[in-house]
C-alpha cells in the first residue's frame, strides 16, 4: 500500500509537471487533457484518477505551488510575540523565492501563474489566483500592523498602502527573476532587496 501511494504521488507529479509546460507553451483552451497525459507518460484514465477535470488539475498547480508560501504567511501572525521582527516577512519571501529558484518545476507554474493572473481565460483560474493574493495580502496586511504596533515601521503611512508597496515589490521580485534569461535574480538578491524595503520603512529617527 505504501509503494501504490509513492506511486500514486509520482504519477500525480508527472502530470502536474507536464500540465505547467504544456499551458505555458500553448494556453489552457489549446491545451487538451490527452496532451498532458502523452506528455506526462500516461494515460487520460489516470488524470481523471487524480483531477475531475481541466480546472481542478489547474487549481491543484497553483496550490502546489503557493502552499508553503500561504503556510508561513498564516505563521506571520498565529505566533505571539510582544515586538515581532522584520526578518521574519523578509525570510518568508526569501524562501518561498528560494523553492522556485532551486525548482524548475516550481519556476514553471509560478510563471505559468503570473502569465495568466490579468487573463479571463478561465473563471476558475482568475477567481483562484485572486482568493491567493487577497489571503497573502491580509496576512501582510496584519503583519505591517502588528510591526507598526511595536514601533518597527512608520505611522506615517497606513498599513494597507504599506502592504501594497510591499507586495507589488515582492511580485516585481519574482516577476524579473522568471522573466531574465538564466540565471536571473538569486536568493541573496532577494534578501538584499527586501533588507532595503523594510529599512526605508521604519520609524525616522527622532
Amino acid at each position: 500500500m505504501r509503494r501504490s501511494k509513492a506511486d500514486a504521488e509520482i504519477t500525480r507529479c508527472a502530470i502536474l509537471n507536464a500540465a505547467a509546460n504544456l499551458f505555458a507553451k500553448q494556453g489552457i483552451s489549446r491545451t487538451r487533457l490527452d496532451d498532458i497525459a502523452s506528455s506526462a507518460g500516461v494515460t487520460r484514465g489516470a488524470i481523471y484518477w487524480h483531477f475531475s477535470d481541466k480546472e481542478s488539475l489547474i487549481t491543484a498547480m497553483i496550490d502546489r505551488v503557493s502552499a508553503p508560501t500561504e503556510a508561513a504567511m498564516e505563521a506571520l501572525n498565529t505566533i505571539e510575540t510582544d515586538a515581532p521582527s522584520l526578518d521574519t516577512l523578509k525570510q518568508v519571501v526569501v524562501d518561498a523565492f528560494s523553492r522556485i529558484y532551486n525548482t524548475p518545476a516550481a519556476a514553471q507554474i509560478t510563471r505559468f501563474i503570473l502569465r495568466y493572473s490579468l487573463s479571463n481565460e478561465t473563471e476558475l483560474l482568475n477567481a483562484h489566483i485572486e482568493r491567493t493574493r487577497q489571503n497573502n495580502f491580509a496576512h501582510i496586511q496584519r503583519f505591517i500592523e502588528k510591526a507598526q504596533a511595536a514601533g518597527l515601521i512608520t505611522l506615517e503611512l497606513a498599513p494597507e498602502c504599506i502592504a501594497h508597496h510591499i507586495r507589488s515589490h515582492i511580485t516585481g521580485l519574482f516577476h524579473q527573476h522568471l522573466s531574465s534569461p538564466p540565471p536571473g535574480i538569486n536568493p541573496d538578491d532577494v534578501a538584499a532587496s527586501m533588507d532595503l524595503v523594510l529599512k526605508g520603512l521604519k520609524p525616522a529617527p527622532k
